[in-house]
């Protein structure tokens, strides 16, 4: 019924649109008119690529504070809004996992973000958005399997004044913004801004009777640019962001009752971020070429602290300290001519160092439950009774990851090829990375022995695991495409590409394996060895992208529309499994899987200061092979997932908007403005068994506003028919769990531009 509905919306939408466009003479508005800031692409509403750019009045009218405001509004994009800030899983067509490497890549004002943990941070200021569909391996290399985010704040070249607001909404939500632009000469600029938030949180904490995600954030960002010459230009940003919040909400879910309690744990969940990000870019203009070199650094510090089990009881805990510095540098040659042959090449080399401690502590009711029975159980096999006198067990551990990589990139396109108007471009990246991890984790275990009543005495079982393990992976990333242009902004096109998501080392495995050596050890044998490496490591997921697509503008570029047709062909798709016990996570290569679907966008300017917009996108992304070995009646049994969808990928993503804005000559008001849109996702799979499922659910998110000369005043809204639904899911030790969605939220906003 919700697809009826949504099917008749989208298409009534679309007669209303075009019935205004004929109708209106008073006010003609073009589409398609967008600054190009990447020094990789040219006009992307021009490429042949499946692209959604957000220009600053889209931002605003969508309300996009963070990358996960974008879900839903972007075709076949999707980015579940769960746990905390370090929580940012992308799914795109279908890719995407929740703890391997991320699916996109993500870049700001073309600084690259290395660590999906620190996608998620609060976006003011911006220029821009860009979101290219499928790999974009070419130009961007590796983690960029399912698409590319470009972000872009203003320049202080382009843009002088102030800017500031302060919002208040239901739950306690407070935040303010202010930021100055200013003409430093002809030559030079310089900005400055900053924000404060915090709120009070949405899911109280049965256990303590204390909302479990309270949070306050805050950040500064720093610009100053200089064009020295006319021909070249200089940039110097630097940025600071910082969340301190309680997290990881998660309430059990009853399969009987289908219902989720609320959160009831009593260990702390808590996380705290502070982010540091340094670049220094230029570009120079030689003739019909253009040189752009890059330099950045990013820094991130950031503490975990997670009750495990979820439950009252003392269980499993775990508390992660996370170091991270990363250098990137990147020079791109390419030529701006207007004739029929154009290039770009392009060379990039950076080096990562994470440094993490995550010491994980079994507790009292962890002992019992968890590690007392397989003790029990080898005594009674020996014919003597085995007692862990440990009150907890403690599993330390220090992991330094070390990456570091080069790559060398070439795009060719040929105009005019045979025909005017169709073009061919070629275009091939070579891709080198070496991963090194340093672990040592350690710990022991008191087992009291006792045949009878005559007690044998207490030994100590150790087990210690410390050693290095490194490997390389050199990958090549060739693409082509072509494209039939007509008319400016008309065309049609085919491509495929290659993509691919590395590999690493999944160093939450690390502990478990400490934990399965202290119950495989008898105490005063010698410890077992231990292949670190084959147990830890994971291999890179690959992925050959086939696209079909046509763009058109229409009645004077008043309405643009979109369309795609995609399939890909995944190998070695990275996936989260928990090990037996269920006290841990690995990373595991599951087989192949396909993804084919379709993506559809029109944006129309309707007259009379209305506008409106439909996305849709459709993802069918299933196991083309994938087994596995599961433990049913206490026996291994193999249990085939083929042909059944891709965990936590929804199927559909679907938007609608209406926005309306009125100026105003001589009257009390300057504008009134307003926007309504419907966002719908789903169904979305939460196991391999595809046995619990989110079905498709909608969202209503509704902004009202006036202007009075530089002052504004705003009423907002989300999910306004406070829809439920469940954002995330996942099992530990045998139980279910899910994150239910955010309820409505409300507020007002003051604003101010001079």
């Amino acid at each position: 019924m919700k697809k009826i509905l949504f099917s008749i919306t989208v298409l009534v939408c679309f007669s209303i649109s075009v019935l205004a466009l004929e109708n209106d003479t008073i006010k003609t508005i073009r589409l398609g008119q967008v600054d190009v800031y990447s020094p990789k692409e040219t006009n992307l509403q021009n490429a042949p690529v499946s692209s959604t750019l957000l220009d600053a009045e889209k931002i605003s009218q969508s309300q996009v504070f963070s990358i996960k405001d974008i879900s839903g509004v972007v075709p076949n994009f999707y980015i579940p809004d769960y746990g905390s800030a370090m929580s940012c899983s992308p799914y795109v067509r279908g890719v995407g996992s929740r703890n391997s490497g991320q699916s996109i890549a993500l870049y700001v004002d073309n600084v690259p973000y290395p660590e999906k943990s620190a996608f998620d941070f609060e976006l003011y200021d911006l220029a821009q958005i860009e979101v290219l569909r499928g790999p974009q391996g070419t130009l961007y290399g590796r983690n960029s399997i399912g698409g590319i985010v470009n972000m872009y704040t203003l320049s202080p070249l382009n843009y002088q004044g102030v800017r500031a607001s302060v919002t208040a909404g239901n739950y306690g939500m407070m935040q303010a913004k202010a930021s100055y632009y200013t003409k430093l000469g002809e030559k030079a600029g310089f900005s400055a801004g900053g924000y404060y938030g915090k709120h009070d949180g949405f899911y109280k904490n049965d256990f303590t009777s204390e909302n479990v995600d309270v949070e306050k954030t805050g950040g500064a960002r720093m610009k100053f640019a200089w064009t020295p010459l006319q021909t070249l230009k200089l940039e110097y940003a630097t940025n600071f962001d910082y969340v301190d919040q309680g997290a990881f909400p998660y309430g059990l879910y009853n399969a009987e009752s289908n219902t989720v309690a609320s959160p009831n744990f009593n260990d702390a969940s808590t996380y705290q971020r502070k982010t540091w990000n340094n670049s220094l870019s230029s570009k120079y203009f030689y003739k019909d070429m253009i040189l752009t070199v890059s330099l950045s650094h990013q820094y991130f510090d950031d503490q975990m602290n997670i009750d495990q089990d979820f439950s009252p009881l003392s269980i499993f805990t775990l508390q992660q300290n996370q170091k991270q510095n990363m250098l990137n540098g990147e020079a791109v040659f390419k030529s701006v001519s207007t004739g029929n042959y154009n290039w770009l090449v392009g060379v990039n080399g950076y080096g990562q160092r994470i440094d993490i401690t995550a010491p994980v502590s079994f507790r009292e009711d962890g002992i019992r439950t968890i590690l007392q029975p397989v003790f029990t159980k080898i005594g009674q096999a020996a014919g003597m009774t085995m007692t862990v006198k440990n009150p907890t067990l403690d599993i330390p551990g220090t992991y330094n990851t070390r990456r570091g990589g080069g790559a060398i990139f070439h795009q060719s396109t040929f105009e005019n090829i045979w025909v005017e108007g169709l073009s061919l471009t070629l275009g091939a990246r070579l891709d080198i990375e070496k991963v090194a991890l340093d672990y040592n984790s350690s710990s022991y275990l008191d087992i009291e022995a006792k045949r009878g009543p005559i007690v044998m005495g207490v030994q100590r079982a150790t087990a210690e695991l410390v050693g290095t393990a490194d490997t390389t992976f050199v990958e090549f990333l060739p693409k082509a495409a072509l494209k039939y242009e007509w008319d400016h902004m008309n065309f049609i096109y085919g491509s495929v590409s290659r993509g691919y998501k590395t590999g690493g080392f999944n160093i939450q495995m690390i502990s478990d394996l400490v934990r399965d050596k202290l119950q495989n050890t008898r105490p005063g044998a010698p410890a077992q060895e231990t292949d670190v490496k084959h147990a830890v490591m994971y291999q890179p997921e690959h992925s050959w992208n086939y696209e079909a697509g046509i763009q058109n503008a229409f009645l004077d570029r008043k309405l643009r529309t979109s369309l795609t047709l995609f399939y890909m062909d995944i190998k070695g798709l990275q996936l989260t499994e928990f090990v037996a016990s269920g006290a841990g996570r690995m990373l595991t290569n599951a087989g192949s899987s396909t993804s084919k679907g379709v993506e559809f966008s029109a944006d129309m300017q309707l007259g009379g200061g209305f506008s409106g917009g439909v996305n849709y996108g459709y993802a069918h992304a299933t196991f083309r092979h994938f087994t596995q070995i599961e433990t049913v009646d206490g026996k291994p049994v193999e249990v085939d997932y083929s042909g059944k969808y891709i965990p936590y990928a929804p199927q559909q993503t679907a938007n609608v908007y209406l926005n309306y804005v009125k100026n105003f000559e001589n009257s009390f008001l300057s504008q009134f403005y307003g926007n309504v849109s419907y966002s719908g996702i789903g169904k979305i799979y939460w196991q391999e068994s595809n046995e619990t499922a989110q079905d498709f659910y909608s969202l209503v998110d509704v902004k009202l506003g006036v202007k009075k000369d530089a002052f504004g005043l705003e009423l907002w809204g989300k999910n306004l028919l406070n829809t439920t639904y469940n954002a995330f899911y996942f099992e530990s030790f045998g139980n279910k769990f899910f994150q239910q969605g955010k309820p409505l939220q409300f507020g007002a906003r003051l604003t101010l531009e001079i």
